[in-house]
């Protein structure tokens, strides 16, 4: 109750603003997408800004197949602000940041004018198959977000002014065919594990580049037992369970099972034992 109480006053104040005219280029730029070992997608937030900004509130819906773990700011342009709060609703696939240098009674300066990170969004993905990410600028209410940023100015007289400038939104769809350096330089096929196993056990593969993927199960006489995987997948390292099943739901009995990716035109072909 008393986070939310906070949240909701400080997006009054931001709100209470009043709005002029833009004095320099304004942008939220989302940076390119590093995906890594963890499988987790990380995405960089950066901001241009004229001088003396004293608030930023981003609001972003995102596109079905990801869902937001958290949101960051060490080392970025706002690390040392004193209010970094986020709302992330997964339901409803938002996510919303809203900062401000100084909540305390020691004086922090405003942000000076220029560009640079702010923020890092990280993902997961609940899809396999997703390649991009759309992030999309959202208005929401009760209370109110959306984005825009707060600028605030004191003359030689005192006179304290303040203003609501609404950026541009630019590189909405991160690639995720694209993304980072942490990428599989060549296709691979792991030896599944737990190996023997009982009743499950996980088969983790990798793909340089976006592929349709097919990961079958046979048995010794080259009878399909499961098809685990057929669909196009994304470019990274990913892991399927296998649950011991076949096709038609029934468990599998104790003996010696094979599975096959084919992906591009990489295919591939492992030993497991299930033991019961």
């Amino acid at each position: 109750m008393k986070r939310f109480w906070t949240l909701t006053v400080v997006s009054a104040i931001l709100v209470l603003a009043v709005v002029a005219a833009a004095k320099t280029d304004q942008k939220v730029t989302f940076g390119d997408a590093v995906i890594g070992d963890d499988n987790l997608i990380r995405v960089p937030v950066s901001i241009s800004n004229g001088n003396d900004l004293v608030g930023i509130d981003l609001a972003f819906k995102y596109s079905a197949g990801v869902r937001i773990k958290e949101v960051t700011f060490e080392n970025t342009r706002v690390s040392n602000w004193d209010l970094k709060a986020t709302m992330l609703n997964e339901p409803n696939r938002t996510v919303v940041a809203m900062l401000v240098p100084q909540l305390t009674m020691a004086k922090k300066p405003a942000l000076a004018e220029g560009s640079g990170p702010i923020a890092e969004l990280v993902f997961e993905r609940t899809d396999p198959s997703v390649i991009e990410i759309k992030l999309e600028p959202t208005v929401m209410e009760d209370p109110h977000h959306s984005v825009f940023f707060v600028y605030a100015y004191t003359d030689a007289n005192g006179q304290y002014t303040q203003w609501r400038e609404d950026p541009t939104v630019e590189r909405g769809t991160v690639l995720l065919s694209a993304a980072g350096t942490n990428l599989p330089t060549k296709f691979a096929l792991d030896q599944n594990y737990p190996n023997p196993f009982n009743p499950t056990t996980q088969v983790r593969f990798a793909l340089p580049k976006n592929s349709h993927v097919q990961l079958v199960v046979y048995n010794v006489l080259g009878q399909t037992v499961k098809t685990l995987v057929d669909q196009e997948m994304a470019a990274g390292t990913h892991e399927v369970t296998w649950d011991g099943r076949n096709g038609d739901g029934n468990q599998v009995s104790s003996g010696i099972y094979f599975y096959r990716i084919n992906a591009d035109n990489f295919n591939a072909t492992k030993k497991m034992m299930m033991l019961k």
